[in-house]
């Protein structure tokens, strides 16, 4: 299987499969008319259409797991620790270009969760593991999910989530 395939929604099987097959579905083809409108309102509600097709699908993908969408982003080491915030927002850690693009931040009884980011490229075993080792750095596991697509670009993007590396999540 390649990582197109391994990123579709074929293997799911979950009562949401339904839900989560017709908003992978929808988002193709928003894709498709945005790449044919040039500009102007009807630009703007594709947009906004494929936008909340993400929205929900990062909701759905939560429920699963016992997560809450958070309202604000949070650092890896908050995530690490499980923590609430960053404290005033001062030296704050940056998250490693590598480890996340297009991310998501989770909560879970008002704490950090979990992060989801949708990362482009092919994971093959060597990729993988230096993805694990970069955020084991910062004290984070590294869940690679075949049970739910990624909902950046499907079948273009690999759906990865963070958890503190012990403990909480």
């Amino acid at each position: 299987m390649n990582n197109a395939e391994s990123n579709m929604p074929g293997t799911i099987h979950t009562p949401d499969v339904i839900e989560i097959r017709i908003l992978i579905s929808a988002m193709a083809d928003n894709r498709a008319m945005i790449a044919e409108t040039k500009t102007g309102p009807r630009l703007n509600t594709l947009q906004q259409d494929l936008t909340a097709a993400r929205q929900r699908l990062a909701v759905l993908f939560g429920k699963r797991h016992g997560w809450r969408l958070s309202k604000s982003d949070f650092s890896p080491a908050v995530l690490a620790r499980g923590g609430l915030l960053n404290g005033r927002g001062y030296h704050v850690d940056p998250w490693p270009r590598d480890l996340v693009d297009h991310a998501y931040f989770y909560r879970k009884d008002r704490k950090a969760a979990a992060v989801t980011a949708h990362l482009y490229g092919i994971f093959d075993y060597a990729k993988r593991r230096d993805t694990e080792a970069t955020a084991a750095l910062h004290g984070l596991r590294v869940i690679w999910p075949d049970d739910f697509p990624s909902w950046w670009l499907p079948g273009r993007t690999t759906l990865v989530v963070y958890t503190p590396l012990t403990g909480y999540a």
